[in-house]
């Protein structure tokens, strides 16, 4: 616990800020298009000789679908990274190609912007870190289930050969 919370801590519960954890949510989709287009105008100007974060026609075309699947994105306000995701919106060349604008203006980002860079892989880091627990919840439950069946089989068996 930092001296803000404590600070806070000292604060009646009428002073206090009350936050809304969906509007973090929301705000990550939009911090993740800023990222995005930035990633496309670095990497478009480092390859398709663009300049002034202007991207070529190609570029903008692909930029223009991963937007558009973004707001329709299945996973609603709670949508993950897109390179975290388990399931790509796009179809395979457009995620082929996205994935290769990203991983190529990797470098540019750090140079160019590197506090949204560090942010993106903060966020990143904490999506693994969700995944993993999720993952962990889901075989602790399904450990749960194997041990009650088999509780539930021994005592079958217990009933019907009794000693």
């Amino acid at each position: 616990m930092g001296i803000m919370d404590k600070i806070r801590n000292l604060l009646p519960e009428r002073f206090r800020k009350k936050k809304d954890p969906a509007t973090g949510l929301k705000e990550n989709r939009i911090k993740e298009k800023e990222n995005i287009k930035t990633s496309f105008a670095v990497y478009c100007n480092g390859h398709h000789d663009t300049k002034d974060g202007k991207l070529c026609p190609k570029c903008t075309a692909l930029l223009t679908t991963v937007m558009l699947k973004i707001g329709h994105c299945k996973y609603g306000v709670t949508k993950p990274l897109c390179d975290h995701c388990d399931e790509m919106c796009f179809g395979d060349a457009q995620n082929k190609t996205f994935m290769e604008i990203m991983d190529g203006s990797r470098k540019g980002m750090l140079v160019r912007h590197p506090m949204m860079t560090v942010r993106h892989k903060i966020t990143g880091i904490g999506v693994e870190y969700a995944k993993q627990k999720q993952n962990d919840a889901a075989e602790q439950k399904e450990e749960g289930r194997l041990k009650a069946k088999a509780a539930k089989a021994r005592k079958r068996r217990a009933r019907r050969n009794p000693k």
